[in-house]
């Protein structure tokens, strides 16, 4: 019982240290809702219901689409990120033109408007 006790701790330790780390580095991290993620399609959104462990593969049955159970349940975290950042936008459309996913499609990329922050990484701490 208490090596539970422990992973949670170490975890909720991790949490914070992966946030303090985005916030030195200017990069945005956002929490989840991580349940039901696997009982729930990626591609419609239908809830296909609870499963087995020794069930591997999603299947869902109002759209046909088939995948690895985790690939599935990771698609479904990537999407509720998704909804969560678009803050009123639509998902397909924001101010520099792109899908909201971070993804570069290959037929265009989109012309950023603001000024690109330069970094040189050079560290504090190096003798100088």
């Amino acid at each position: 019982m208490l090596s539970k006790h422990c992973l949670d701790a170490a975890f909720g330790q991790f949490v914070s240290i992966l946030k303090w780390v985005a916030w030195k580095r200017d990069v945005f991290v956002a929490e989840v809702d991580k349940n039901f993620t696997s009982q729930t399609c990626p591609n419609c959104g239908f809830h296909t219901g609870k499963k087995t462990l020794d069930v591997r593969e999603h299947n869902c049955p109002e759209c046909g689409y088939t995948t690895h159970r985790d690939v599935a349940a990771a698609q479904v975290i990537r999407n509720r990120g998704i909804e969560n950042n678009a803050l009123g936008h639509s998902v397909s459309e924001n101010a520099c033109g792109d899908d909201g996913t971070g993804a570069v499609t290959p037929s265009y990329q989109s012309v950023k408007q603001e000024l690109l922050n330069v970094n040189l990484r050079i560290s504090r701490y190096s003798a100088a």
